[in-house]
């Protein structure tokens, strides 16, 4: 079933959770992700942003994906079906990279989980930082409320970038420093275990790849990507502490207000009786698929809880580290001279 015919009645769901929906899909369906075509089925559990940039109001629709981030998506409709997200703010807007949201006051400090769940870092290697893929920011205390949405939707080519890397090792290996020689021989390594279709949606879509397994990706916009890119230009200035240490405006001149975020449960139809049956809104949780938390290369988070999700790989150690810097996949593909 194609999106764009569910959405046309998710408007429905969202406020009564009862649709009428072809018998597309069934029980025990196959695990989900966000590199294969999108669609909504029977059991989807799909969340709707009303945001507010000043006088304007737009939504954006994601889908959820449970049997990937089971106590991500737990946490985050718990939260927002208990009315936390409403009037929170996107504090933190940057172009091409991300938008970010959810923090306890306002200003990317703080933040809660639904009912003091310990929520951990839960990545696959099939949910990517694709255009539009819905994320949870960290802090020095973990995984809260605070999400990112991607909004970098410039074509990116692994195949490419991994033969420029390749060709700067060997052009350069005499002036690379052991350590810098490994930097890039492992993120060459990276880029050239992607699949194939990995690479084609990145190529096509666009996105972060270096934040790839390093956060929880845990849903998808499937609809309102005109209203992300009109959040991507809002008009920025200093007064995020994380990004002015790098010289990067990302605070919104305007007041970007989420008004709500509304969960819907396309529920399961029997085909013999057409008896609507819901999927049990508590996903089992299973033992998270994570990157080496001790890793150098991991963001950690600031110890006044402020919740950061850094633009590519570099390290943040606490509130008084510097902040990484805002580089491009293009100026990471080449090594330094």
């Amino acid at each position: 079933m194609k999106v764009s015919s569910v959405l046309k009645k998710a408007s429905a769901i969202l406020m009564t959770a009862v649709i009428a929906i072809s018998a597309c899909g069934c029980q025990g369906k196959a695990p989900e992700d966000n590199t294969a075509e999108i669609t909504v089925n029977q059991g989807d559990i799909l969340a709707e942003m009303t945001i507010q940039i000043g006088e304007e109001t737009g939504k954006i629709r994601f889908k959820l994906f449970p049997d990937v981030a089971p106590v991500g998506v737990e946490n985050f409709v718990t939260l927002a079906e208990n009315g936390y997200y409403d009037g929170k703010t996107i504090h933190r807007v940057i172009e091409d990279f991300m938008i970010q949201g959810g923090s306890l006051r306002g200003d990317g400090a703080g933040g809660t989980t639904a009912n003091k769940m310990d929520v951990p870092r839960e990545t696959n290697d099939r949910m990517r930082a694709y255009y539009g893929a819905l994320g949870y920011a960290e802090s020095s205390m973990g995984i809260n409320s605070q999400f990112f949405i991607v909004n970098n939707k410039k074509p990116f080519d692994i195949n490419k970038t991994a033969e420029n890397i390749q060709a700067d090792l060997e052009e350069y290996k005499d002036r690379l420093s052991e350590k810098d020689k490994k930097y890039y021989e492992d993120y060459l390594a990276s880029l050239n275990a992607v699949s194939d279709d990995v690479k084609a949606k990145y190529l096509s879509k666009g996105g972060s790849f270096s934040i790839d397994g390093n956060y929880t990706i845990f849903g998808q916009c499937i609809e309102g990507f005109e209203f992300i890119d009109k959040i991507s230009q809002v008009e920025v200035s200093s007064g995020n502490d994380i990004d002015d240490k790098q010289g990067i405006d990302s605070k919104p001149t305007v007041s970007i207000t989420i008004k709500k975020i509304a969960i819907a449960r396309i529920p399961y139809i029997d085909e013999t009786t057409t008896t609507a049956k819901k999927k049990p809104s508590r996903p089992a949780q299973t033992t998270a698929s994570s990157s080496d938390e001790n890793s150098s290369d991991a963001p950690s988070q600031s110890d006044d809880s402020a919740v950061i999700i850094t633009p590519e790989t570099t390290t943040v150690a606490d509130s008084e580290s510097e902040a990484p810097e805002s580089s491009t996949e293009e100026e990471s593909s080449e090594a330094e001279q």
